[in-house]
């Protein structure tokens, strides 16, 4: 059975045909992927998707404007309506996989890691800290994801909060019901449902780190970003913040939590919604 990978992106340049390159030299079932582009204005990006789409097993679809996530939103029926799969792959556009040591290969590892534990939600793969390692100005961001990582497992998982990077989801692993992305979207999985991650052994490189070197991006890159996640409730690290327009970082001091606020408020009544209708008995044994 076709499995949909989706690929979120914006102005990723090389390291798009990097990841999209990797997806393929790497899984060995079969699947078909969905490169969800949020606006790219980038000379070399949209070549990078031109060459793409000549790709029978890959499908570009095209956003008007930039909105982070809810991007993925406009598409996910349309999707869904072309697979009978159970789960789809989600994965940001600066992944590189062919470092995964998982077999037979990473898709058929995560799936198998699903049907074997009905109790999840979302399994995604732990990334590399190479990179982070060698790199002292990223040490906030080691420690970051080093707190990811604690004694809470199911068997050699660890239960986790997982983003947008490399993760396997189940098409209802949220109270919404829709499987649709919203700010605090790692909030939105099913209480009685896991979010996981692989062991240490099980890793990807995440190549976006390498632009958050000082001056790595022009400025209005840096900004339209920031821009683009203030309305939507993102939280955008420190690095990134550092090297945005004064105007643009004290817009998003001053409207980050507010704006964050009200997306968290729709979880929460999505969340008592869901709990309503499910009722206290169906929680006990993924009834």
């Amino acid at each position: 059975m076709e499995i949909p990978i989706l690929v979120m992106t914006r102005n990723e340049n090389e390291f798009l045909f990097q990841c999209i390159d990797s997806i393929i030299n790497t899984v060995t079932i079969d699947y078909h992927i969905y490169v969800i582009d949020n606006n790219s204005d980038n000379n070399e990006h949209l070549k990078i998707l031109d060459k793409l789409e000549k790709n029978e097993k890959i499908t570009i679809l095209r956003n008007n404007d930039n909105k982070w996530i809810l991007g993925i939103n406009r598409h996910l029926e349309y999707i869904k309506s072309r697979h009978g799969s159970k789960y789809f792959y989600l994965t940001d556009g600066d992944i590189d996989f062919n470092l995964c040591k998982a077999k037979p290969c990473w898709l058929s590892y995560s799936i198998n890691l699903m049907e074997n534990n009905c109790s999840l939600g979302k399994v995604g793969l732990s990334l590399s800290w190479d990179y982070l390692k060698k790199n002292e100005y990223l040490h906030d961001i080691l420690q970051q994801e080093e707190s990811l990582y604690t004694n809470n497992k199911i068997n050699d998982l660890y239960v986790s909060f997982i983003d947008t990077t490399a993760t396997l989801f189940r098409w209802d692993w949220s109270v919404e019901e829709s499987s649709k992305f919203y700010p605090d979207h790692m909030r939105y999985l099913r209480p009685e449902l896991y979010s996981c991650r692989t062991p240490k052994d099980i890793v990807v490189e995440h190549l976006g780190w390498q632009k958050y070197n000082n001056n790595c991006l022009p400025k209005v890159d840096i900004d339209n970003k920031i821009k683009c996640f203030m309305i939507v409730g993102g939280y955008v690290k420190d690095e990134t913040l550092s090297q945005a327009s004064n105007y643009i970082r004290y817009l998003y001091k001053l409207l980050h939590k507010p704006i964050l606020n009200l997306w968290i408020l729709r979880r929460y009544y999505y969340l008592f919604k869901y709990i309503i209708k499910k009722g206290r008995r169906h929680f006990q044994g993924q009834g």
